[in-house]
């Protein structure tokens, strides 16, 4: 069954009092958003807009969003959600790159910058409901002090009546597409057709329990293809309820948390940085997900390395279900669980649906266990990089996606991932897998977190380099210590030449490691730096946060806050933390973590902390 059948036979099926999207608490029905789905068809019949058009979507408002998303996947038209955080360059790019005819924007992002010249533009007003979920009856109200009704697109809504979509676009008809890449000139756009997003939906159902009782967490971006599948597509095909915060935030993790019980949600859908932050704020929470109603948490988007995925599993007493995917296979090829006969902790499970192969060099079919490229074929393959044949020719050949990455399966079908091709370290002619490594300096019982990576070396070719991460509590970390213990655990042309200590590894929002930002910082030798002995507690703070930030410590001030400052992502601020913690020698709580939102927050806690160990040793 297609995608538009699907959602058409939900449409006609789901209670119209149903909850469709729960926003922080805001509630949109599925009756208020059909409502609203309708009325985008009459608009883009207005606009002049029709299959085979595409649409950019920038906008934070996750009810306006899903409308948008499902309209136009309905009415043919192809359809681009934006990271609302690109900067204006990036945008333009972006917008360029996929072609889109029309974008529906938020008024803060247009006012911050031009669109490209002759881009027709629908906008979303603050008044519209600035992403809070509110209802068309709201657009009737006039603004306070004023007799007309609101502008922008939720106003011109209201004054349409809705229509009845078009027929259901053909399978090959582009539905979806999604950036691979947002930061360059020229970056690469997957262009999903609707039969990819039907193969992969059709997947879904048979892989996961979801229907009309689930209650979907997703805390994941909607530019992100995970934000996205495991959202609103998936809960508008099976008339789930979406829970989503209005934007993720560390700080927000212990509320998100509370809520499982409160809100009966059935799965949580994260990346292992979730995890990973997750894991780090034991105690409390440890009780989240026993309820009769939960289901299991999916993980995706990075490596899940295996203490973590054990330390989760055991800590909060749920199955974590680990999945392989990418941009260019709509969102999932490989499962590990939830079924049993499909779990294999350390795997990236099973392929559903599509076949894959692992093959050497010279694309021969390498033995059970052997490393080599994972190669995948399905209904799932994206159509291609749009209007790039060139990149489309480098990795759809013969039928196979060819991803780059590094795996090996086992006897029984399991699959591991054991690196990525583009990585690889040949030093002296010998090719390494920087996994190998990294995984090594993971087992030291000093190290929460690592990465290996080639530099240049103008004999050698290139040197084996790693950054590591001190785990707290385990006391101070040596180089000599991590290098006497790589040599027990690895061939020789394997231990690492190069090797720093580090407060924190560089990652993206999707919690995937910069390694271009950790060779910058490893050839900077910011180890070498240590906080002067005689600087106030202010200014170590500071010095502290611009380490993590990736800043001077002139752009902060103890004001400085974590929603308007650049860098203090939730990633970055569990990197704080754990460096302050370092540095002043103290344990932060839970509590402690959550509630620092401030540089000056963090202040007040250093303080109390270091005043109870004083009045302790007293």
């Amino acid at each position: 069954m297609g995608l538009c059948d699907l959602f058409d036979q939900a449409a006609r099926s789901v209670p119209a009092s149903r909850p469709a999207l729960v926003i922080e608490g805001r509630t949109t029905s599925y009756g208020a958003l059909l409502d609203r789905i309708g009325r985008l068809h009459a608009l883009f019949a207005v606009k002049g807009l029709e299959p085979g058009d595409r649409i950019g979507l920038l906008t934070e408002d996750v009810s306006v969003l899903a409308a948008v998303l499902w309209a136009s996947l309905r009415a043919g038209i192809a359809v681009i959600s934006l990271n609302v955080d690109l900067s204006p360059t990036e945008r333009r790019h972006a917008l360029t790159a996929a072609g889109v005819t029309h974008v529906i924007i938020d008024r803060a992002l247009l006012d911050s910058a031009p669109l490209p010249p002759g881009l027709a533009r629908t906008v979303v007003e603050p008044a519209d409901g600035a992403g809070r979920g509110g209802l068309i009856g709201r657009l009737l109200k006039p603004r306070k002090g004023e007799g007309a009704v609101p502008s922008g697109l939720l106003a011109e809504l209201a004054a349409l009546a809705p229509a009845p979509p078009p027929p259901p676009p053909p399978s090959e008809t582009p539905g979806l597409m999604l950036f691979t890449s947002g930061t360059t000139s020229a970056p690469k756009v997957v262009e999903l057709s609707h039969g990819n997003l039907s193969a992969q939906v059709e997947t879904f159902l048979k892989v996961y329990d979801y229907d009309g009782d689930s209650h979907i967490l997703n805390v994941l971006p909607l530019h992100f293809t995970d934000g996205l599948l495991h959202g609103p597509i998936i809960s508008l095909v099976t008339g789930a309820t979406l829970f989503r915060p209005h934007r993720f935030a560390v700080q927000d993790l212990g509320t998100i948390l509370h809520g499982i019980y409160r809100d009966r949600i059935t799965h949580f859908i994260v990346v292992p940085a979730i995890l990973s932050i997750m894991d780090r704020l034991h105690g409390e929470f440890d009780d989240a997900f026993r309820t009769s109603d939960f289901r299991y948490i999916r993980s995706s988007g990075d490596r899940l390395p295996e203490p973590l995925w054990r330390s989760i599993q055991e800590r909060f007493g749920v199955r974590v279900v680990n999945t392989y995917g990418l941009s260019e296979t709509v969102c999932e090829a490989l499962y590990c669980g939830p079924a049993e006969d499909r779990f294999r902790m350390g795997t990236i499970g099973q392929p559903v649906d599509c076949a894959i192969r692992v093959v050497d060099a010279e694309g021969r079919d390498v033995p059970a266990g052997e490393a080599g490229e994972l190669l995948i074929r399905g209904d799932n393959i994206m159509r291609g990089y749009l209007n790039r044949p060139d990149l489309t020719a480098e990795v759809l050949r013969d039928g196979w996606f060819h991803s780059g990455d590094l795996a090996a399966v086992d006897e029984d079908g399991f699959v591991r991932v054991v690196g990525r091709k583009k990585t690889l370290i040949i030093s002296g002619g010998t090719n390494i897998q920087p996994q190998d490594i990294t995984d090594a300096l993971l087992a030291h019982p000093g190290v929460a977190d690592a990465v290996t990576f080639g530099l240049p070396d103008p004999v050698w070719g290139e040197r084996v380099a790693a950054a590591v991460v001190p785990r707290e509590g385990a006391g101070p970390l040596r180089v000599a210590d991590l290098v006497e213990h790589c040599r027990r655990h690895l061939a020789p042309h394997k231990v690492p030449r190069v090797l720093r200590v580090m407060d924190a590894l560089p990652r993206n929002p999707a919690g995937k490691i910069l390694l271009d930002a950790v060779r910058e910082a490893v050839d900077a030798d910011q180890v070498a730096n240590p906080l002067r002995a005689d600087a106030t507690l202010e200014e170590r703070i500071l010095e502290i946060a611009a380490r993590v930030f990736g800043c001077a410590p002139s752009d902060l001030s103890m004001t400085s806050e974590a929603r308007t400052t650049f860098g203090w992502d939730s990633l970055a601020h569990i990197q704080l933390m754990e460096a302050a913690e370092r540095a002043f020698a103290i344990t932060l709580s839970p509590r402690d973590i959550l509630g620092v939102s401030r540089l000056e927050h963090l202040k007040t806690v250093v303080t109390r902390h270091s005043n109870r160990d004083e009045r302790a040793a007293s």
